[in-house]
């Protein structure tokens, strides 16, 4: 009762409509934008809790989040529509997910099958791909802020502790992210750079594998420590008959030293996708492969696989080679690849695509 008492009817000219979430400094609510007439999510930082020098560098922070997530206009990167104050406190308007984010499915599934993990990163690395591209580096990769839709479509957000290159904010020396996700150089407070998102990467995609955190710990030193001197336990040894292509895949990411890592979003999304392939092999091909390959041509399946990437990116190749299994037809290959589209308008071009199929 005490938090519908404390919703505020309006933030700006959102108008509230529930909570969506809580945090020490503040609340996300879900609204309506009247004006553009779309539901929204608001989040409002309680600013006031802070001290006046507290408040002025977490107002700088804050509006940091917007300039960095409002640089990274991206399918896999929650839009930012606004940022504003209310009474002093300042609110970021953000395109509202119809979904749950990643730690909260992980703790409802528990692991998830191996294709799956791999389709979640591979969207993921698309989005972290676009922001480096801009000098953006997140810092903050986790369970926790990487949205998934009903389909396993991903909407990445909270950039609040992203540092971008032309800032100084966040300076050198200052140990700030989510400790079972940080990189080594994160938490002895060396400088980070896009190598530092991709250890976290590899840290989302080991708990999305087996289930349990890289790096458990029961206090903040503890998990400091392992993330900086131990290795994590042998994903091989928790997931029996895991690909081995996908094991060294993790391992490269969680290299101690940012030089051992994947150099790059786009070569670490590029040996995931060479990972999926046998991870996704099908354990009786007989099954499938006759059935689809005698009706539905290789140039067919490219041509699928390009118009898919349009609107979803590099996870195009993965959703196509996992709906061959069940396509008999040309027709049926498209409109099956057509439900991973949330919107209309995103479906509706997608099918045109495939009328030459007439």
């Amino acid at each position: 009762m005490r938090a519908a008492a404390e919703r505020p009817d309006l933030i700006g000219r959102y108008r509230v409509e529930r909570v969506l979430g809580r945090g020490a400094m503040g609340v996300v609510y879900q609204a309506h934008d009247p004006v553009i007439d779309r539901k929204v999510a608001v989040k409002l930082v309680r600013a006031e809790l802070l001290d006046e020098v507290a408040h002025a560098e977490y107002l700088a922070r804050f509006q940091r989040e917007a300039q960095a997530a409002g640089r990274c206009q991206h399918a896999n990167i929650v839009a930012i529509y606004d940022f504003a104050l209310q009474d002093a406190n300042p609110f970021l308007v953000m395109e509202y997910v119809d979904g749950m984010n990643l730690a909260d499915v992980l703790r409802q599934r528990g692991r998830f099958a191996v294709d799956a993990a791999l389709g979640v990163i591979l969207q993921v690395l698309d989005a972290l791909a676009c922001a480096h591209a801009i000098g953006v580096v997140h810092r903050d990769v986790k369970p926790a802020n990487i949205l998934l839709t009903a389909s396993d479509r991903v909407k990445m957000t909270d950039f609040g502790i992203a540092r971008l290159d032309t800032s100084h904010l966040t300076q050198d020396g200052t140990m700030i992210g989510t400790p079972s996700y940080m990189a080594p150089e994160q938490c002895v407070g060396d400088p980070v750079d896009a190598r530092t998102d991709l250890f976290s990467t590899g840290a989302v995609l080991y708990e999305m594998l087996c289930g349990r955190r890289a790096f458990p710990g029961q206090s903040a030193t503890e998990v400091t420590h392992r993330v900086v001197h131990e290795a994590p336990a042998d994903l091989r040894t928790l997931v029996p008959g895991i690909p081995p292509v996908v094991d060294a895949v993790v391992r490269r990411a969680l290299a101690k030293a940012p030089p051992n890592r994947f150099a790059s979003a786009q070569e670490m999304s590029a040996a995931v996708r060479d990972s999926a392939a046998p991870a996704m092999a099908p354990p009786d091909e007989t099954v499938v492969a006759p059935v689809t390959r005698g009706i539905i041509s290789p140039l067919e399946i490219e041509r699928a696989e390009r118009a898919l990437a349009v609107h979803l990116g590099p996870i195009a190749k993965v959703l196509v080679k996992r709906t061959l299994a069940n396509a008999a037809t040309p027709a049926a290959l498209w409109e099956n690849l057509a439900v991973h589209l949330e919107r209309e308008a995103d479906r509706a071009a997608f099918l045109r695509q495939a009328g030459r199929l007439r």
